[in-house]
């Protein structure tokens, strides 16, 4: 099994989906200031990340 790839930023893997939906659900969040919204999206996004394409988003991610 290869080895996670920790980073700080979340940039949504190209032709994915799930990462596309995940990051417009955060950023319509964010503008609408609904955040416990961006809290769910936040969770979603990470655990999507490590899953399907095995990056590790450290805890304070942007």
């Amino acid at each position: 099994m290869a080895e996670a790839v920790t980073k700080r930023r979340f940039t949504p893997e190209a032709g994915c989906p799930r990462c596309t939906h995940l990051d417009t659900a955060r950023r319509r969040a964010v503008t609408t200031r609904d955040r416990s919204a961006e809290t769910d999206a936040r969770v979603l996004i990470r655990a999507h990340m490590n899953s399907a394409h095995g990056t590790v988003l450290e805890a304070d991610w942007t």
